[in-house]
């Protein structure tokens, strides 16, 4: 069955944060973007659209939700601006750019990366050398490679200022 964009924010039944059209603007700018627009069916970009912002929405947001009913994590309130000079808040009704250009980008990484399931864990991860003749294995510690979304640096420099417990959404403290 084919997957359907459904783009109302703040909607109980919404499953993307930008229409196809938007998603398809997006990719004209972008390097390699054949692989979106000549490679993708229409509904691989769909649902590719659409697992991205079932990622995207896992995350822990600054501020919190507009409607106790919306199905995904933005509009929000109390969602601080981090392009505005004056830190205003972002109108209750509206879904950022940072947070579409992340879906976005994120939806081309699900494309570029085929059959490749890119939320699962790389199956190299944490190998540091690896001796072919009498098969020994030597891994880094875990904190040394980039895990989940942090593997796709394109995806969170849009969006690391609007989480939570990220440098750039903490607030100064001075004391």
């Amino acid at each position: 069955m084919a997957v359907a964009i459904t783009e109302t924010a703040g909607s109980a039944t919404a499953n993307s944060f930008v229409t196809l059209a938007e998603a398809a603007t997006f990719m004209e700018s972008r390097l390699n973007a054949s692989t979106w627009e000549d490679d993708a069916s229409t509904d691989d970009k769909n649902r590719a659209l659409v697992e991205a912002t079932r990622q995207i929405s896992r995350l822990t947001w600054v501020g919190r939700r507009t409607d106790t009913t919306q199905v995904l994590s933005w509009p929000r309130q109390w969602a601080t601006n981090p392009d505005d000079p004056n830190a205003s808040y972002y109108t209750n009704t509206v879904i950022p750019q940072r947070v579409k250009d992340a879906q976005m980008e994120l939806a081309f990484q699900f494309i570029k990366a085929g059959t490749t399931d890119v939320a699962a864990l790389d199956s190299t991860h944490n190998v540091k050398r690896k001796k072919v003749d009498v098969l020994e294995t030597e891994y880094t510690d875990s904190y040394a490679r980039a895990e989940g979304l942090d593997r796709y640096p394109s995806v969170t420099q849009h969006i690391r200022p609007l989480l939570v417990g990220t440098a750039a959404s903490r607030p100064m403290v001075r004391g």
